[in-house]
């Protein structure tokens, strides 16, 4: 009898510990509250009425969308709360306490903050095409700018380049055209000419120029550190279009910009008005504006995951990966993210950022 018991009991502590197991697994798979914060970038109220849906369109919210997603994919989730954070650093430094679980980040801000954020997935933003359609791969360096005009593709990217330009028609950009083609610029070519630049903040108008400069002529040449501080003659904080219409006014020799701000239609405007016989023989400003160099990848904006929350299992953090391509993949998703233009998402890799490091280091030396 006693051999009974022993074996019953016995049998009793197994299916306790299998009922154990099976609800911990469940308890894995139910979350009470995912916390989701934007950086500011634009106002908190667009943002926030992006992300709560459109009842009249029949869209759901983000949280809903991320809820919903999740359950598809085995997991309870009780709430998905959704904010703005009060700056880039508020947001960057939530995500590395474990108060933010999910941020929808910039570059740079990921890279400052990476000890305690994991990637989730990049955003895709519409790239730049050249006369066949195809998005311009900037790895390419100077041809695929100066074939032909540029147009808005159709294709996706990851991110953009920041692009330095020239006027032909002048003595001193013709010069540097010609050697940026032969691939013989030098420091003084570049130092001699007048640049125009946008306030330090700027990625394509300052930050990666600068990091081109100290990669060609500076410590990546073996020099001292070069960046546009170092020119000798630097016109400051422009905009985008009245350092495009220097350029073809004679006010500046170089300026810089996103790829590609020829095909802005102040750039048209400026071109008609600067060279009106030209434009009557069917010439564009891409007959004149010149590109001579190509800075690295500029990377879109980043979803990224906090490190601290002992929650964000790889299995939790493939799933939301796949929760965030699908909602990029509909109208009603990119709705909800429609103030940051992200037009989807894919997975990415951490050495996507590496030169996002090299900017974020360049002023900090």
């Amino acid at each position: 009898m006693k051999k009974i018991l022993v074996i019953l009991l016995s049998f009793l502590m197994i299916f306790s510990m299998v009922g154990c197991g099976d609800k911990t697994k469940k308890d894995d798979k139910h979350i009470e509250k995912l916390t989701v914060s934007f950086v500011p970038s634009k106002d908190a109220d667009v943002i926030m009425q992006a992300a709560s849906g459109n009842e009249e369109l029949g869209y759901r919210s983000l949280a809903q969308i991320i809820i919903d997603g999740l359950a598809a994919r085995g997991y309870t989730v009780d709430e998905v709360e959704v904010s703005v954070g009060t700056s880039y650093a508020a947001v960057g430094e939530g995500m590395v306490s474990g108060t933010i679980d999910i941020g929808l980040i910039p570059a740079s801000t990921y890279v400052l903050y990476s000890d305690g954020v994991e990637l989730l997935v990049e955003a895709l933003r519409y790239g730049v095409a050249g006369e066949d359609g195809v998005v311009i791969d900037p790895a390419l360096g100077i041809d695929p700018w100066n074939a032909g005009k540029t147009t808005n593709a159709e294709g996706m990217a990851t991110g953009y380049a920041s692009l330095i330009y020239v006027n032909v028609t002048t003595e001193i950009g013709q010069n540097l055209y010609e050697k940026a083609q032969a691939k013989s610029l030098t420091w003084e070519d570049v130092n001699a000419a007048t640049w125009f630049v946008c306030s330090s903040t700027s990625s394509a108008g300052y930050v990666y120029p600068s990091l081109w400069i100290n990669n060609t002529f500076g410590e990546g040449a073996g020099n001292e550190k070069r960046t546009v501080v170092n020119l000798q003659n630097v016109i400051p904080d422009g905009s985008y279009a009245n350092m495009m219409e220097s350029l073809l006014t004679g006010g500046c020799d170089v300026t810089v910009g996103y790829a590609d701000v020829r095909k802005d239609a102040a750039s048209t405007t400026a071109f008609e008005a600067a060279y009106p016989e030209l434009a009557a023989e069917g010439k564009t400003v891409w007959d004149i504006i010149k590109v001579i160099a190509v800075s690295d990848y500029i990377m879109n904006d980043t979803v990224s995951v906090t490190k601290k929350n002992p929650k964000m299992t790889a299995e939790l953090i493939k799933a939301l990966q796949e929760v965030f391509i699908e909602l990029g993949n509909t109208e009603e998703g990119r709705a909800a993210v429609k103030p940051y233009s992200h037009m989807g998402y894919v997975v990415g890799k951490d050495s996507d950022y590496d030169s996002t490091r090299q900017a974020n280091a360049l002023f900090q030396k």
